[in-house]
């Protein structure tokens, strides 16, 4: 059973909205949300551009994007034509999606994936121990089609808990992934 993360974003709470949790669909590069979305708004907390995103728990830093490109116009056309095309969102065209991230090896199969940061810490590298709570990045919108389109706008950390090769409450109806979910931000 997985237990003891915290939230990412001081202040934070669960959001409710389903479309904000895992397994909502993402029609428009036709996939499915495979994390957690905390918006302002959204998640009891203030959550803008450069808000402090925090360790969920401790671990081993195993991606570390400090060197990130942003997604241009043509690239995310093709990005998105090429979902449409093939009737899913493929793994690298998710990871393009997913910008600007931070990963983080818990032991046992469970990595958390921090996306769409702004910055990530400018100490943080792969292979470093980092404790619960600790400053890992910063909220932005990399990776997300705002990033081109309309660059002020969608600031929100896309949170993934990862069990082997898949998320957290993948295929749970709504009730069971938020008492998972729950569960998982319980001490």
């Amino acid at each position: 059973m997985l237990t003891g993360f915290r939230m990412p974003i001081d202040g934070a709470c669960l959001p409710t909205s389903p479309n904000l949790l895992p397994n909502a669909p993402r029609p428009y590069r036709a996939g499915v949300h495979e994390g957690v979305d905390f918006y302002d708004g959204f998640a009891c907390a203030h959550i803008g551009k450069g808000t402090p995103v925090r360790a969920a728990k401790a671990g081993v830093v195993v991606r570390a994007d400090h060197d990130y490109r942003p997604l241009t116009p043509q690239e995310l056309d093709e990005l998105l034509r090429r979902s449409q095309s093939q009737g899913y969102t493929d793994e690298q065209a998710l990871d393009r999606f997913r910008g600007r991230q931070v990963w983080i090896d818990h032991g046992g199969g469970v990595v958390t994936r921090y996306a769409h940061l702004d910055g990530v810490a400018a100490d943080l590298q792969v292979g470093m121990r980092v404790e619960a709570g600790q400053v890992i990045g910063y909220v932005g919108n990399t990776g997300t089609p705002q990033e081109v389109t309309a660059p002020d706008t969608e600031f929100h950390l896309h949170f993934e808990i990862r069990v082997g090769d898949s998320y957290l409450g993948k295929g749970l109806p709504y009730d069971e992934l938020v008492a998972v979910l729950r569960r998982a931000f319980s001490p």
